[in-house]
C-alpha cells in the first residue's frame, strides 16, 4: 500500500506547477513550429482556359479571389502576385451558369510554398453558345471632294460580313460600319480602289469571321460647268 501511495503522491504533488509547465512546453512547441514561416495574402484573377470554340464567357463572379500562402522567410520577395492565376479548365463545360470550386492545384506556385486558403472557394461562370450571322456592311464618309461639284459613284464588295457572337448580341446587331473614308483625299478624276480594313469596335461582344477588308471603288468625274 505504501508503494501505491507514494506513486499517487508523486503524480498529484505540485499539480498546478506541473500543469503550468505543460502549458509552457506547448507554447514553446507552438512558437517553434511557426518559426521560419511567413504568410502572404494576394489577389489573383480567375482565368478560364480550354473553352470549347462554340462557347463564350459572358461573366465570371467574382473575377478575382484572395489566396493565403505560407512559406520560408522571404516569401513576399519570391512571389510576384502578377504571375499567379487561378486557372480553370473549361474543356467539359457547356452553356449555362455553373458553380466552379477552386482548389490549390489550379494555382501554380513555387516549391516550398503552400496555399493555406482560397477565398471565396468557388466562382460562378456564365457561358453562352456562339452563333453566326450575316450582317450588311455600311460605308461611312467624312470630308468632301475638292474642286467643282463632282459626279461620283461608290461601290464596294463584299456587302455582307459573317460574324460570330452570343444570341442576344447578334439579335441586336443590325449592321457593321466601315472605317470612314476621307473624301477630301480624293481629287483625281477616274476610278480608285481602296482597301478598308473591317474590324469590330474595341468593346464589341462579337467577332468578324470574314471578310478582313472591304474593296471600295470610287468613280469620280467632273460636274457640268456653269
Amino acid at each position: 500500500m505504501r508503494v501505491k501511495e507514494r506513486v499517487r503522491r508523486a503524480f498529484t504533488r505540485n499539480l498546478f506547477l506541473k500543469g503550468f509547465s505543460l502549458f509552457l512546453a506547448l507554447l514553446v512547441w507552438y512558437h517553434v513550429s511557426r518559426k521560419g514561416q511567413e504568410y502572404l495574402s494576394v489577389q489573383v484573377p480567375v482565368v478560364l482556359s480550354h473553352l470549347p470554340k462554340k462557347l463564350e464567357l459572358l461573366s465570371s463572379v467574382p473575377q478575382h479571389v484572395t489566396i493565403t500562402l505560407s512559406g520560408p522567410p522571404g516569401l513576399s520577395r519570391r512571389i510576384s502576385p502578377r504571375s499567379l492565376t487561378a486557372l480553370v479548365d473549361g474543356t467539359l463545360f457547356s452553356a449555362g451558369i455553373r458553380k466552379v470550386s477552386l482548389t490549390p492545384d489550379m494555382i501554380a506556385i513555387p516549391g516550398g510554398v503552400q496555399i493555406k486558403q482560397i477565398s471565396p472557394e468557388s466562382v460562378f461562370v456564365h457561358l453562352e453558345s456562339l452563333l453566326r450571322k450575316k450582317v450588311p456592311i455600311y460605308p461611312q464618309f467624312v470630308g468632301s471632294v475638292r474642286g467643282r461639284l463632282p459626279v461620283f459613284h461608290i461601290s464596294f464588295t463584299p456587302q455582307f460580313a459573317l460574324v460570330e457572337g452570343d444570341a442576344q448580341t447578334l439579335k441586336d446587331l443590325k449592321r457593321i460600319r466601315m472605317t470612314p473614308i476621307d473624301l477630301s483625299q480624293i481629287a483625281t478624276p477616274g476610278h480608285q480602289i481602296i482597301s478598308i480594313p473591317l474590324a469590330p469596335p474595341a468593346n464589341a461582344r462579337y467577332r468578324i469571321l470574314s471578310p478582313e477588308s472591304v474593296q471600295v471603288r470610287i468613280d469620280l468625274g467632273r460636274g457640268p460647268r456653269h
